[in-house]
């Protein structure tokens, strides 16, 4: 492998690692919480739901399709896929996104040989290509439940002043979708047609658990359902729930804001070293050889990649606050 391939693939490498940190949909919610809540759903949806049930909406999502569509949309490999779209709000078929991942990735191995010579640099150019629309679909997901979290007080608040006008609660979720933009309203909307059309309200609640995965929809889920099945003032449940939603809310808005600094200065001090490196060899080209040709030279710049990683992952741990 030549000293300018050993170079490129190093930069490739630690740009890859870092644009993953930065673009982790693990960011704001740390792993054990997160597995919590998935069993949680997982039990809710087991005492629930059978697992046989499709909601309207997926039926509904499925009949669009033609035969052949349906035959592939429906294979058990692709249900992750599927959730992942439904969790981002993008209505494409999964089988369309892996035909494009795979697609990518073909067109890359095609073209990146005619530019690079290393075969681990293809590979790592391919690989990358075929799992950047992947990556991209996490983070629509996670911005889509950041804007849900943060336009669902306001629908709770519409919502608890149509049940105290007197209307029933699937004509206040009709209003709600009518009226409230963005992902709040769409699921609400989904809410009233699968209601509308016969479906079972605790069967719509749990769907729309699995589609935004959070603590605050967990939270007005039960609270619908005791109200349903014991009775109270549900207006007033919903009432009290967006004030502690609102209020969960800031206070999360806040700590992010104290803890902005940290990661930036995270990021800053990851990135400077290798933007250091590149510029240092585009103003004085072959500056680096000298280090490259020697293997203490490699094994130094080896630990050098890996201690920056490290030490950024370390500094973005402790810059999080478990609440």
């Amino acid at each position: 492998m030549s000293d300018q391939a050993l170079l490129v693939l190093a930069i490739f490498v630690a740009t890859a690692v870092l644009v993953l940190a930065f673009t982790s949909p693990l960011t704001g919610a740390d792993r054990a919480s997160r597995r919590r809540l998935r069993g949680r759903i997982a039990a809710l949806s087991r005492q629930v739901v059978e697992e046989e049930r499709v909601s309207l909406a997926r039926q509904t999502y499925l009949e669009r399709l033609t035969p052949a569509e349906r035959k592939l949309e429906q294979q058990p490999a692709l249900a992750p896929i599927i959730k992942l779209l439904q969790q981002a709000g993008i209505d494409l078929p999964a089988y369309r996104l892996v035909a494009f991942s795979l697609g990518a990735a073909l067109l890359a191995l095609l073209i990146t040989p005619l530019f690079a010579s290393s075969a681990a640099l293809v590979l790592g150019i391919i690989i990358t290509v075929a799992v950047l629309p992947f990556g991209w679909l996490a983070y629509r997901k996670r911005k889509r439940l950041e804007e849900f979290e943060a336009q669902l007080p306001d629908g709770l608040a519409m919502l608890a002043r149509t049940l105290r006008a007197g209307l029933p609660l699937s004509q206040a979720l009709q209003i709600i979708s009518q009226e409230h933009p963005g992902p709040v309203g769409r699921e609400f909307g989904i809410i009233f047609n699968e209601i509308n059309y016969g479906g079972d309200l605790r069967t719509a609640l749990m769907a729309m658990l699995e589609r935004i995965p959070s603590i605050s929809v967990m939270a007005l889920s039960t609270a619908i359902l005791i109200q349903r099945e014991t009775g109270g003032n549900l207006a007033e449940a919903v009432d009290r729930l967006e004030k502690t939603i609102r209020e969960r809310f800031h206070f999360q808005r806040h700590l992010k804001t104290l803890t902005a600094a940290n990661m930036t200065s995270a990021k800053i001090v990851a990135l400077l070293p290798l933007l250091m490196a590149m510029g240092m060899e585009l103003i004085s080209p072959g500056h680096l050889t000298p280090m490259l040709e020697s293997a203490a030279g490699r094994e130094v710049l080896w630990w050098t990649i890996g201690l920056v990683v490290v030490g950024f992952f370390w500094v973005r741990h402790m810059a999080k606050i478990k609440v």
